[in-house]
């Protein structure tokens, strides 16, 4: 499976995922970076960082950010700029959650580098959840 192949079955991951535990079934408040999706489906541009799945205020549950990384992307600087800017957002909503997906193999790293983000940037209101089993 190629690297681009790798990521979108992430992104369909937290986009299933956050269906299945945050919106009772209904895919209708998602906006997800997914090559089969039009303009109007993708999510907006936040701090110059495009999430890969984005939930707004609007939905009636949580504002939610999915963001995957496949394993060469983790924990590079690009990775870092980019959750810190979306755990800044997050922090300006009431109940917001970042989550990521990223390989089985990674769940740790990845969950101890979000805490890490978190504490740095003293961002203590936004929940963070690392999609397991993946």
């Amino acid at each position: 499976m190629s690297e681009s192949e790798s990521h979108t079955k992430l992104v369909k991951a937290l986009v299933t995922w956050i269906c299945i535990n945050h919106l009772n079934g209904d895919p209708g408040y998602i906006l997800a970076d997914l090559p089969e999706n039009p303009p109007s489906k993708k999510p907006p541009v936040i701090n110059n960082f495009i999430p890969d799945v984005f939930v707004p205020d609007s939905s009636g549950t949580a504002f939610i950010i999915g963001e995957a990384k496949t394993a060469r992307d983790v924990e590079n600087r690009h990775t870092k700029s980019q959750l810190e800017a979306f755990l800044h957002r997050c922090s300006l909503a009431n109940n917001s959650i970042l989550i990521m997906a990223v390989p089985w193999d990674l769940v740790r790293c990845a969950k101890s580098f979000l805490q890490k983000l978190k504490i740095q940037n003293k961002v203590y209101n936004v929940e963070i959840i690392v999609l397991e089993k993946l």
